[in-house]
């Protein structure tokens, strides 16, 4: 394995794990709607929209660059200089270690999101209410899509190791 190939390797991980845990913040959008409860306060309220927005837009744009442009991240931060040997001794393909990181991580966000859905209906059950009148739905929503994402990950991480190879090609 080249030196370039094990810096993208790595910065596709780095990039993997930002998009998962960055999964987050979407509720954290929704959950800032609970604040109109009652008297509204339009300046706070766009100012919290603003920042997340500026989140959302900053995530996406720190994960496009390490999953689809890692050749400029390595130009930029000259990562493939200072070598002695231009080659690591691995017999292992980069696809293939991206389909294991992808079905690790994908195990690891069904290990996370899983009680917490669990935690969630336990509660949600509890209270004896109609899905409307929870007061807590998003994260209820949130946790259940992540479960499905984290089950997706983990069962077809070969496919997504496969998209994110082909359109970092591109």
């Amino acid at each position: 394995m080249l030196i370039n190939t094990f810096w993208k390797i790595l910065l596709k991980i780095i990039g993997l794990w930002i998009l998962f845990s960055s999964i987050s913040i979407i509720p954290q959008f929704f959950t800032t709607l609970s604040f109109v409860e009652g008297s509204i306060n339009i300046i706070a309220l766009l100012q919290v929209w603003g920042i997340l927005l500026g989140s959302i837009v900053i995530y996406f744009i720190i994960i496009r660059i390490f999953l689809f442009k890692t050749d400029w991240i390595i130009q930029k931060l000259k990562l493939n200089q200072n070598f002695n040997e231009d080659k690591i001794d691995l017999n292992i393909k980069p696809a293939q270690v991206l389909t294991i990181v992808i079905i690790i991580m994908g195990a690891l966000i069904l290990i996370e999101s899983v009680p917490m859905f669990i935690s969630r209906i336990y509660d949600f059950l509890k209270q004896k209410t109609l899905f409307r009148e929870y007061r807590d739905p998003s994260w209820l929503i949130f946790y259940f899509i992540k479960a499905i994402i984290g089950y997706s990950l983990f069962t077809n991480g070969k496919y997504f190791a496969k998209f994110i190879e082909k359109n970092s090609e591109e």
